[in-house]
């Protein structure tokens, strides 16, 4: 099964921060670079015009966001799924310029994708100061229809903002509720292009870890101008 994201085309202006493209992909501030999760692991920079990669950074997982002068990816804990820290990365030349400090969120909570869990991470400058908030989400997902009661026993949300310091990576809680433009105002066209992401969901294989095949391609009208492969995610069958 595959399943293809493209939305109605918006507006072409270059976005005055992160504004995520599909796939775990956003546009830099300047909409010239796409900032990816790259299929061999990192985060990587590719040319919007030609699809060439620019750089990869190791240090980051996936990506946040993006600024002027940075992009800000994550990375999970080894140790701890409910916490992870920022990468802080150079934009123009993809080394890291600061790792975060630890953000942790309640034990219940998770960045690894699994069923009855969510989890989403955003970056951005907010006046001339770089915030990064994350949600994360948990409910009912087991396979028999629950009561009323079970399913609002698993129902949690967490949230949670902080400020980071570039020049150091120490982070400090910001007193208030995520908004909305904090994890990005979705676009899918800039500079002349339009985005589309393709997600393909992987085929039964008992014992192999399965993974979806995510493609992002730049298109000109209907013609294709490049695509390129990006990390997939971690797929399983639901519970029974």
């Amino acid at each position: 099964m595959t399943l293809v994201l493209l939305a109605a085309v918006l507006a072409a202006d270059p976005p005055a921060s992160t504004a995520p493209i599909g796939g775990g992909a956003v546009l830099s501030a300047d909409a010239r670079t796409v900032f990816a999760p790259a299929k061999g692991g990192g985060v990587e920079a590719l040319d919007v015009a030609t699809g060439k990669p620019l750089w990869l950074n190791k240090d980051a997982a996936r990506v946040a966001g993006a600024t002027a002068k940075f992009a800000v990816g994550w990375a999970a804990d080894a140790k701890k799924s409910n916490t992870f820290r920022a990468v802080v990365i150079d934009a123009a030349t993809g080394k890291t310029v600061v790792t975060s400090d630890l953000v942790a969120m309640p034990d219940w909570a998770t960045t690894a994708p699994a069923h009855g869990r969510s989890f989403r991470v955003g970056s951005r400058d907010d006046g001339g100061k770089l915030v990064l908030a994350w949600q994360a989400n948990a409910y009912y997902a087991g396979g028999a229809r629950p009561t009323p009661e079970i399913e609002e026993a698993a129902r949690k949300e967490a949230t949670g903002v902080v400020g980071i310091d570039p020049a150091t990576g120490k982070t400090a809680k910001v007193d208030r509720k995520p908004k909305d433009e904090d994890f990005g105002v979705f676009k899918n066209a800039a500079g002349g292009y339009e985005f589309a992401v393709e997600e393909e969901m992987p085929g039964l294989k008992p014992g192999a870890p399965m993974l979806t095949k995510v493609t992002l391609r730049a298109m000109k009208g209907k013609t294709v101008v490049w695509e390129r492969a990006l990390a997939g995610n971690p797929w399983s069958p639901p519970p029974p």
